[in-house]
């Protein structure tokens, strides 16, 4: 659960996540928005929208969200940046903005001062200081909004030495049927970031 200071950028406000505050704005998003299968690898239904009721102060996997707030109205909840850890130890950024938001450059500029952030000082997760080298992101590789924002932040194809590989990845719904889909995972390394943000500021 994110446990840190808020994060301010030229037009944003990114608080620490509140269920109480944030949960309501998230699942009304997730039900209207009509992409809660791309979201969330499921077909829409009230028991799989239920599941993120409690999204915003999960415990574990060193989870951390930030709600995203424009500066001129906060009281306009417009979707989240954050990240978590994965089993094998790698960090995950994920994210999502309203549709009636998008195109406005609003989820770029929530996620380069995320990755700023963890890459520098750090962020408090649990009332614990985590700071990393390395992010990564999966996305539907069918998603090419996302892939391409993901590029223009400075994410690159995660590309092993022995060559590029076929990312699948598997969701089971309600109904016990299971979904295969292929991803595309990108990463985005410390030096490299900070090189790419010093050239383009």
């Amino acid at each position: 659960m994110n446990t840190g200071r808020e994060i301010e950028t030229k037009r944003l406000k990114l608080l620490p996540g509140v269920n109480k505050r944030d949960s309501k704005p998230f699942l009304k998003m997730l039900r209207e928005d009509g992409n809660f299968q791309e979201f969330c690898g499921v077909e829409f239904s009230e028991k799989n929208l239920s599941k993120f009721a409690t999204y915003f102060e999960r415990t574990g996997h060193e989870e951390c969200i930030y709600s995203i707030f424009p500066k001129d109205s906060m009281e306009e909840f417009i979707g989240y940046v954050g990240f978590h850890r994965e089993l094998n130890g790698d960090y995950e950024i994920e994210f999502y903005i309203a549709k009636n938001y998008r195109k406005n450059g609003y989820c770029g500029e929530a996620c380069k001062a995320v990755i700023k952030t963890i890459f520098g000082e750090g962020v408090s997760v649990d009332h614990n200081q985590i700071t990393v080298d390395r992010l990564y992101a999966t996305t539907l590789a069918e998603n090419t909004p996302a892939v391409e924002l993901l590029k223009k932040i400075g994410f690159h194809r995660d590309n092993p030495e022995d060559g590029p590989i076929l990312v699948m990845q598997g969701f089971v719904d309600e109904d016990k049927q299971i979904y295969i889909y292929p991803v595309t995972k990108l990463v985005v390394e410390k030096d490299l970031f900070f090189t790419d943000l010093a050239l383009i500021q």
